[in-house]
This record gives C-alpha cells, sequence and structure tokens, in this order.
C-alpha cells in the first residue's frame, strides 16, 4: 500500500516556497511602500506561516492596485518610483528591464524615464534573446546599435559615435524580426524599406523617400518624433545586382544616411506638398542575403595563408561567416563610400532543426501562443509537448521551410481541429504531427 504520509507536507513546502518568490516580486511592483519596510519584509518573508504568506500577498496586490490608480497622475509617483528602483538596485538584486516594464503596466508612465540609468548593450541583448532564439552575434551587436541610438536620441551621447549595422544571412532567420523587437520595446518608428522593388525619385513607382510619408503619415502628419525613427533597408543586396535605376537609388541612400543630412518628401497622396525632416538622428540598418559573398570569401582566404592552419589552395566550405571582414564587403559593393558608413557587421545564421524546436518552446514570440489563444477562447486546452516541438520543427527543416515555416506548419497540422472545436483538449505530440503531416 502507497504511504502518503508525507505527500501534504511536501506539498505546503512547494506552495510556502512558491508564496515567497510571489511575495518578493510584489514588494519589488509596489513602489510606494517604505523600501525598508520592503527590504525587510524581502528578507524576512520566508520565515512567515503559510497562512500569513497568503495574507501579506492579498494585501501587496491591493497596495499594487492602489499604486496603478495612483500612477494615473505620472507626476504623482515618478520620483517615489526612481527611489524605489535605486534602492532596491542597490540593496536587493541588479534591475533587469523586465522588472521595469512589470513596474509601469498598467501605467501611464514612461518607460525610457524609470530605464535609462539601468540598460545597457548586454541587459537590451538578454531581453532580445527571450524573442530571438539562436542568434547570439546578431543579438549582440544590435543591442549594441540599439543602445547608442536610445542615448543619442535622448541627449545622452552628443558626442557619440553613430551606430549603424549590416545583417546579412538567408531568409526567415530573424534579420527582419530583432529591429521590430526593439523599436517596439524602446518606443521608436520603424520604416522598412523593401529594396528589391524601389525605383528612382521622379519615376512612377516605390522610391526611398516613400517610407518618410508613411511614417509621417503615421505619426499623426507630423515631423515631430519622426528624428530618431529606426529605417530599416530590406534586401540591400538587390541594388547591387544589374538594374537601371540602381546605382542612382544608391546615390539618393547615401545622402539620406549622411551624418547631417536632411530628406525632403511627399505629405499628400498626390505629391503636391513636401515636407524636410533630419536623418542625422536616425538609425539606418540593412539588411540581406548577399549570396555572392562567399566567392568573395573564397577567393581571398584560398590563394594566401591566412594564420590558421589552412593551406593555400584549401577550399573554405560550409560555414564561410567565420571568415568575413568588413574588405570583403567593399569588394562586394564596389564603392567604399558604402562600407564607410557602415560601422557593424553581423552574420545571422540559418536555424537548426533543433533551434527551431527551441523557438516553439522557449520564444516569447512562439507560433505556439497564437494557436493557444484560439482553442482557449473557447475553453479548449492546448499544449505542444516536446517531442511534438521536435517533429514540427523537423518537419519544416525538411520542407526547407525555414522559422517562418512553423507558423504555417502548425496552421496545416491543427486545421481540422481548428475548424470542428469539438475536444476538450488538444495535445499536439510527435505521434499526432506525424499523423497529420503523412
Amino acid at each position: 500500500m502507497k504511504d502518503n504520509n508525507n505527500l501534504p507536507a511536501r506539498n505546503i513546502a512547494n506552495e510556502e516556497q512558491e508564496l515567497t518568490v510571489k511575495i518578493r516580486h510584489m514588494l519589488l511592483l509596489n513602489p510606494l511602500m517604505d523600501f525598508k519596510v520592503v527590504k525587510h519584509a524581502y528578507n524576512s518573508v520566508a520565515e512567515l506561516k503559510l497562512g500569513e504568506k497568503w495574507t501579506f500577498l492579498r494585501k501587496l496586490n491591493e497596495s499594487r492596485k492602489e499604486f496603478v490608480r495612483e500612477a494615473s497622475d505620472t507626476n504623482n509617483v515618478i520620483e517615489y518610483v526612481k527611489d524605489h528602483l535605486e534602492n532596491w538596485n542597490q540593496e536587493i538584486a541588479p534591475l533587469t528591464i523586465d522588472d521595469i516594464m512589470e513596474i509601469i503596466k498598467g501605467t501611464k508612465m514612461d518607460f525610457m524615464d524609470l530605464a535609462e540609468k539601468y540598460i545597457t548593450p548586454m541587459a537590451i541583448s538578454q531581453k532580445l534573446n527571450q524573442y530571438l532564439i539562436g542568434q547570439d552575434e546578431y543579438s549582440r551587436k544590435l543591442s549594441l546599435c540599439f543602445y547608442m541610438h536610445v542615448m543619442r536620441s535622448r541627449g545622452k551621447g552628443k558626442r557619440m559615435p553613430r551606430p549603424s549595422l549590416l545583417a546579412y544571412g538567408p531568409s526567415g532567420v530573424g534579420k527582419t524580426f530583432g529591429p521590430q523587437t526593439l523599436a517596439k520595446l524602446f518606443g521608436f518608428k520603424l520604416g522598412v524599406v523593401n529594396c528589391n522593388s524601389l525605383v528612382q525619385e521622379g519615376i512612377v513607382g516605390q522610391t526611398v523617400t516613400a517610407v518618410f510619408t508613411e511614417l509621417y503619415a503615421a505619426n499623426g502628419n507630423s515631423v515631430n518624433g519622426m528624428e530618431d525613427s529606426v529605417i530599416f533597408f530590406d534586401e540591400f543586396d538587390k541594388l547591387f545586382e544589374a538594374g537601371y535605376y540602381n546605382e542612382r537609388i544608391l546615390n539618393e541612400i547615401l545622402n539620406i544616411i549622411d551624418d547631417n543630412n536632411t530628406v525632403q518628401f511627399a505629405t499628400g497622396s498626390w505629391g503636391n506638398s513636401r515636407e524636410r525632416v533630419s536623418t542625422g538622428g536616425m538609425l539606418f540598418i540593412f539588411s540581406g542575403v548577399f549570396s555572392g559573398i562567399e566567392s568573395i570569401v573564397q577567393k581571398r582566404v584560398n590563394t594566401r595563408s591566412i594564420g590558421f592552419g589552412k593551406e593555400k589552395g584549401e577550399k573554405v566550405e560550409g560555414d564561410y561567416h567565420r571568415y568575413v571582414q568588413e574588405n570583403d564587403f567593399v569588394e562586394y559593393f564596389n564603392r567604399a563610400e558604402i562600407a564607410g558608413r557602415i560601422t557593424q557587421y553581423a552574420y545571422v545564421c540559418p536555424i537548426s532543426k533543433d533551434g527551431m524546436a527551441n523557438i516553439l518552446r522557449d520564444s516569447k514570440e512562439s507560433p505556439v501562443g497564437y494557436f493557444e489563444d484560439y482553442f482557449n477562447l473557447r475553453g479548449i486546452g492546448f499544449k505542444v509537448t516536446d517531442d511534438g516541438a521536435e517533429a514540427i520543427a523537423d518537419y519544416a527543416s525538411r520542407k526547407n521551410l525555414g522559422v517562418r515555416g512553423l507558423k504555417s506548419t502548425l496552421f496545416k497540422i491543427l486545421e481540422d481541429d481548428m475548424f470542428t472545436l469539438d475536444k476538450q483538449e488538444i495535445v499536439v505530440d510527435k505521434e499526432y504531427v506525424e499523423r497529420k503531416t503523412a
């Protein structure tokens, strides 16, 4: 017969531990409390009995609601919150971006008014890695660019060098997703230029300056607040292929990204009215596959000794990006002035099958969450098991669908259940995936 004598004690111990964690978190979220009380409670909460913890947690929840009401007028609480953050950071634990986002949740407080003092490139990268899985190099360099852009935009780094970044690698691996995530986090407007469809100014079609027209409209038909926008040039490599307008378009882009330039753009649907905005405070990011770069690298490293054990004439294969240098892009561009305006280069690598499974399990933007919300609307339980995530990733990998294909694969295998909505719970395991993709 099974002995259950110790089972209740173990459950109570787990509950007490969970309550201790919740209470300590709620102490962080109550910046109007006297900090001496906060610190004492943080250090002594583990000693409270179970019932006392529940009572204390309820009081903290009520106190939190009162803070959110008080914070409707930011001026009333901003100094209290800043003091609370400073004390917490010095006396309890280093603050994270997530901590500050949690504190201002439900209020009208500005994230950067509180976060500026605690943000570092490393902290931004750690936050980005919750969404962009398996791209450490890109995360590191993109986070540094955004940190410098944040400081410059807030007048803290007027002598700070202006950052820019070129991200290269296959499609569907997060080149666009990274800037989208960080622009949203910091409240910057993001404009995307599809270089594959650009035409020269004065020609009917999509021109470089059209992105400023779009930003202007999204900004309430005002240039105020546009000066720190993030401009993302997608498929930038297409401008270096044969094309009648490409050379002229590149010259237009070079003028736009100059440090002290302004750009004139149409504001009306017929282009009959125009505005001008300074581009000196904007962040420019360039992106593309740049599929020809590997031949340049191979030519360079296979015709001389490069100091890491390769003999002359030995071919570099596979992971060529480890050998890419800035000069390789100078040769690719065939225009040194373009490379001279880009401060960093980052390879955004292909996502392995295991990496795609990790995205499904761990990313805060995992497509699993969208389908979970869909089924939960009808009270249907939904989860993807570890072997289910691996099976989905395996299918997407075999079909060369990339990360973007994870959502379409989920849609494919869940379509029948999404239509009928007749189950109490849906568990997507390996067997489920294999049955639906057979």
